[in-house]
């Protein structure tokens, strides 16, 4: 199974990184994307990428980190990597914790949408409480064929059914499997199956049952095993297709 969305790069995971990867892919894990968020975490993933087999890396300055951003770094760090790059991102909005820099955000998300397309690269977007505004900037660009992922989804399923004119593809994280998240759960349960895949988030939003532990890529069985319940599926059947999706999406074999 693939983890399409994780930190490996987090300093969560400094002391025993090693550890964590031998057990991830001992656990049956095919396939881990290690997601960077701003200027240094995405060198790290990179490094992580190129000494381990079968784990690919993104590039991209989350909204938090937009007063940090250079266009010119990240497009350096685009130019000189290596073969496991796959995306960019994690880009976007996000107003849960800062929406007084709102303007700032905007520019910087439509400056890595920039790069993307000039690279020819999918965008992993991080979109809370601005859902909005996020819509707006990626009509701008519409038709986007470089290919969007909205992930850790966490918006409601007429807003998904907006996205999904534009051919924006979705991926969910533990978050799914909370008690509170019942709009989460809706829209998993009514996606259509083409349209979606599976992430952790880690070292972030363990799913239940592990909730209050430390996250790993090996959780997004999990995940898959709650979306397969609540849309009445054999979970092996909907890995073999949410896999697939994220294979094509991130063009990986």
């Amino acid at each position: 199974m693939i983890d399409s969305h994780c930190h490996l790069n987090d300093k969560m995971y400094e002391q025993d990184l090693e550890e964590v990867i031998a057990d991830v892919f001992s656990s049956g894990i095919d396939k881990v994307i290690c997601v960077g968020a701003d200027y240094f975490s995405s060198v790290k993933a990179g490094e992580i990428a190129s000494t381990h087999e079968n784990i690919y890396y993104t590039i991209g300055v989350h909204p938090d980190d937009c007063n940090s951003y250079s266009e010119a770094e990240i497009e350096d760090l685009i130019i000189n990597a290596n073969k496991k790059l796959v995306a960019i991102g994690e880009i976007g909005l996000d107003y849960f914790h800062n929406r007084d820099n709102r303007f700032k955000q905007i520019e910087t998300f439509e400056s890595q949408i920039n790069l993307a397309i000039k690279h020819n690269l999918p965008i992993v977007v991080h979109c809370r409480e601005a859902y909005g505004d996020c819509l707006e900037v990626l009509k701008r660009f519409a038709p986007l064929k470089i290919g969007v992922v909205f992930h850790c989804y966490s918006g409601s399923l007429e807003f998904a059914r907006e996205l999904l004119k534009l051919g924006v593809k979705f991926s969910f994280t533990g978050s799914v499997t909370f008690n509170n998240a019942k709009n989460i759960q809706e829209v998993a349960k009514n996606l259509p199956i083409n349209s979606f895949f599976f992430e952790t988030d880690s070292p972030y939003l363990t799913p239940t049952p592990h909730r209050g532990e430390r996250n790993t890529p090996k959780n997004v069985f999990e995940v898959a095993k709650f979306v397969a319940n609540l849309r009445g599926m054999d979970v092996n059947e909907l890995i073999k297709i949410t896999d697939q999706n994220a294979k094509n999406f991130f063009k990986i074999k």
